[in-house]
């Protein structure tokens, strides 16, 4: 008798974990490399990004690479229908930064190469296009334009981009954060990001943009590494230095679809 009341307490105190596992947002996946799954409960997505977290799964494009070879740590998600050129789409949701995230420091670079949120062609090789930027000097930025800096970091702040995905002069592409506008383009494409294959964004090839791709809104953190050719560069691991406390990121009314009135 014992027994078996000693296995229904076990059974119970198990069950509301089981339930805050909860599902991705609705119109959201889960990424396909993932190094850590986010936990998903009722009011907002928690993502928790620690040093190891990457994934051994090859990218299957033929290089032979994973993140792990890479040095890529990441935890994701990432909207499910994709993006097409000659659309207009808005984006938006808010984000909420642990105040215990410090000591990343992207020094002597211009843009971290911690990502929050990123929109990408898939299934393409460097077709990365626009970026959310997070280290614990700048807080997070856009590009290189800043949204909110650490003194924010443990409040829900505000993000909004509104863009025509077009190769023509009639794209446009409108970034807020808290209602404030941090970027904008007009009467130009928005289907390649300016500096694209520069030092800041060499993730960007211009000569690899294949337009016929979709894109793709993904969201969580990404810490890329230093690649499989690290040593030919004098690093000694592809991984970067990482926080041993890591990062914990939440989000919460995410939206993409419609630009809404």
């Amino acid at each position: 008798m014992a027994y078996r009341l000693l296995s229904v307490v076990v059974f119970l105190l198990a069950l509301p974990l089981a339930a805050h596992a909860g599902k991705p947002p609705s119109g959201f996946e889960e990424a396909r490399f993932q190094g850590r799954s986010p936990q998903f409960d009722a009011d907002a997505v928690t993502f928790t990004l620690m040093r190891g977290d990457c994934s051994k799964k090859v990218y299957g494009d033929g290089r032979g690479e994973s993140d792990c070879k890479n040095g890529n740590l990441r935890s994701q998600i990432h909207t499910r229908n994709k993006q097409k050129l000659g659309r207009t789409y808005e984006y938006s949701m808010e984000i909420w930064v642990d105040p215990a995230f410090t000591n990343f420091v992207a020094y002597g670079q211009p843009r971290s190469p911690l990502l929050i949120a990123e929109w990408q062609r898939i299934n393409t090789i460097k077709n990365h296009i626009y970026e959310l930027h997070l280290d614990s000097m700048r807080g997070v930025q856009f590009e290189d334009k800043n949204c909110f800096g650490p003194k924010s970091f443990g409040e829900w702040r505000r993000f909004s981009m509104v863009v025509k995905w077009s190769k023509g002069n009639d794209g446009f592409l409108r970034v807020t954060c808290d209602d404030q506008v941090i970027y904008e383009l007009s009467g130009q494409q928005t289907a390649v990001p300016p500096l694209c294959g520069e030092q800041v964004k060499l993730q960007c090839d211009p000569k690899r943009q294949d337009l016929r791709k979709p894109v793709q809104w993904q969201i969580g953190p990404k810490l890329g590494g230093f690649g499989v050719e690290h040593k030919k560069y004098g690093m000694p691991s592809q991984f970067r230095t990482f926080p041993e406390n890591g990062l914990r990121l939440k989000v919460r009314n995410l939206y993409y679809g419609k630009l809404r009135q």
